[in-house]
């Protein structure tokens, strides 16, 4: 069976098809399980998986960071994986070190696993997530780059797992 899924992949990576921009490899980020996903329509729930492209400002921080690398997003970063935790109408707070969404608390850290300061780019605290906007974090990793710093944005497409290689150990 895994002969068989591996002969197709590469007969995809070859050029059997084009699926450029429907099949996304995760090899490189912890922030979801290690494998191959596609992309996914539908109404985004709490849970799902989600890519999103960070605005030029973030998208600027994570370049000079080294946490993002180049892709085909508009700011020229790659899509971004995360899990939709808050999803529009849902309350949320940022204070004393934590980002408090839906009766759970989510350490925000003051520096990067290189001891860097983070910058920090949301501006409002607390409230409700708006419409078109959700929290992306990771359950994968303790210290993700996420909304605990960016705060809610807005998501290209949601992704649908097809083979989880390994998850991801925090």
């Amino acid at each position: 069976m895994r002969i068989r899924v591996l002969v197709w992949l590469l007969w995809l990576l070859m050029g059997g098809l084009n699926f450029a921009h429907i099949i996304y490899f995760n090899v490189f980020t912890h922030s979801l399980p290690y494998g191959i996903y596609i992309r996914d329509s539908g109404s985004p729930q709490r849970g799902d998986y989600a890519a999103t492209c960070l605005t030029p400002q973030i998208a600027q921080y994570g370049i000079e960071k080294h946490y993002l690398a180049e892709g085909n997003c508009d700011t020229g970063i790659v899509f971004v994986l995360k899990i939709i935790k808050g999803i529009p109408g849902d309350f949320f707070s940022v204070s004393d070190g934590f980002l408090r969404l839906n009766g759970n608390a989510y350490t925000v850290m003051r520096k990067d696993s290189s001891g860097k300061p983070l910058a920090v780019f949301y501006n409002q605290k607390k409230g409700i997530i708006q419409k078109g906007n959700y929290i992306l974090l990771s359950n994968f990793v303790k210290n993700s780059w996420d909304s605990r710093y960016w705060g809610p944005v807005g998501i290209q497409f949601l992704l649908k797992p097809l083979w989880i290689f390994e998850h991801v150990k925090s």
